[in-house]
């Protein structure tokens, strides 16, 4: 009898001592019959049903040694969890270049070949896919909180997420199902440490990007706090990257703790409400019955609850308030046991479920980009990253489905 490791592709859930209590993490195996790189014409149907398993029972799938791969196959292998969605990225075609939008910081690229797939990293690159010149920045937590680490504590290899998102601008398109990112070139670099409100540290590789599940997430509040999030809509704030632009976070990455400091509206982007995005609080996801708690803190503007008992309505408008409320809720993962922080590998292709988890960047490799005496920078402490997102043709849904649910996935005018 072949073994499933001759007969097609498997996957395996992480070892318990990397996925602790956090419910994700899974690596793929292609098989011995499939080539050494990811072909989606060589996939069987049952091939590609097991794809769809191993992800939406675990929320983050690595494929290893995937050096080489095309790209046209992310945008193609993102269709397959998600038929519906778009050839456009997810956060447009000027994101990354109009300076009102906080996304342009890390001057990231997109390749010629396939525009649906970003580059992002650390570091400049010359000639690479067609583009004479490309530099990426990675940003870190000093460029966004309101207390970041200390020098001292930076000195030490501290580090801490940037801020915890789903990739989505939450203005004209709707979040897709799965974000796809390809390791080209991983720094060679010291782990650096996180630590967490009850003292705990861990240890994670620099630039990791780190993951938490919206199904524990969801488990972890009270059941009062459970109750609320069912019966709930979260309005995000217009423009709502360009609103928080020059906004600081707290430690954790999760909200904005201060007042003052949002675009006005007549600063931004021209925008209608038409085209804000407005989403249930708990999604309903594919392929688990499990309720998935999927709010962004720092661009919540609105909440808009049912009373069962009565059918009615209450908003709560007070943007200080709102992101007060959810960040009550949301701050109970952020504990070393919860966070999966995948540590990177060249050639790594992996496969997270956009609207299964919130994720961040994490890792202080700025410092790594000084130039030496011969003005060059090692190209060992470089980090270069693809990365496709697209917009989905379709709105998340509502766990639970009530009248008066806006599953529109935008603000009804």
């Amino acid at each position: 009898m072949p073994s499933r490791e001759e007969t097609g592709l498997w996957f395996e859930p992480l070892p318990a001592d990397i996925r602790k209590q956090s419910d994700i993490g899974a690596e793929v195996h292609l098989g011995a019959l499939s080539p050494p790189i990811l072909d989606l014409a060589t996939l069987t149907e049952a091939d590609k049903d097991t794809l769809r398993q191993a992800l939406f029972e675990n929320q983050v799938i690595a494929i290893r040694n995937q050096a080489g791969i095309d790209p046209k196959t992310l945008p193609a292998l993102a269709r397959l969890f998600d038929p519906t969605a778009s050839d456009i990225h997810s956060a447009g075609e000027k994101a990354v270049s109009d300076p009102r939008n906080i996304l342009s910081a890390y001057k990231a690229g997109r390749l010629p070949c396939a525009p649906q797939v970003g580059i992002i990293g650390s570091g400049t690159f010359k000639n690479y896919q067609g583009i004479p010149e490309l530099e990426v920045i990675h940003l870190d937590h000093t460029a966004f909180h309101e207390t970041p680490l200390t020098q001292e504590k930076l000195d030490a290899g501290y580090t801490r997420p940037y801020r915890w998102h789903m990739d989505t601008p939450f203005y004209e398109r709707l979040p897709g199902d799965v974000t796809i990112l390809h390791a080209v070139q991983v720094p060679q670099l010291p782990d650096q440490t996180i630590s967490f409100p009850d003292g705990s540290e861990e240890q994670i590789a620099a630039g990791a990007t780190a993951f938490f599940s919206g199904a524990r997430a969801f488990e972890l509040l009270t059941p009062e706090q459970q109750e609320f999030a069912l019966n709930t809509t979260v309005t995000y704030a217009p423009q709502a990257y360009e609103y928080i632009r020059h906004c600081k976070a707290t430690e954790d990455g999760m909200t904005i703790p201060t007042m003052g400091r949002e675009t006005k509206a007549e600063d931004m982007s021209p925008w209608s409400w038409d085209k804000v995005a407005e989403h249930p609080m708990v999604w309903r996801n594919p392929g688990t019955d499990r309720p998935f708690l999927q709010v962004h803190g720092c661009c919540v503007y609105r909440l808009t609850t049912r009373d069962p008992s009565t059918g009615n309505f209450s908003v709560m408008d007070d943007v200080e308030q709102v992101r007060a409320t959810v960040y009550a809720m949301q701050r109970r993962i952020w504990q070393a046991g919860h966070i999966y922080a995948h540590r990177w590998e060249e050639g790594d292709l992996v496969v997270f479920h956009n609207r299964g988890v919130m994720h961040s960047i994490t890792g202080q490799l700025a410092q790594y980009q000084k130039k030496d005496a011969e003005d060059e920078v090692d190209d060992t402490k470089k980090r270069l990253m693809w990365q496709c997102t697209m917009t989905s043709g379709t709105a998340p849904k509502a766990f639970r489905n009530y009248d008066g649910v806006n599953e529109t996935g935008f603000v009804r005018v």
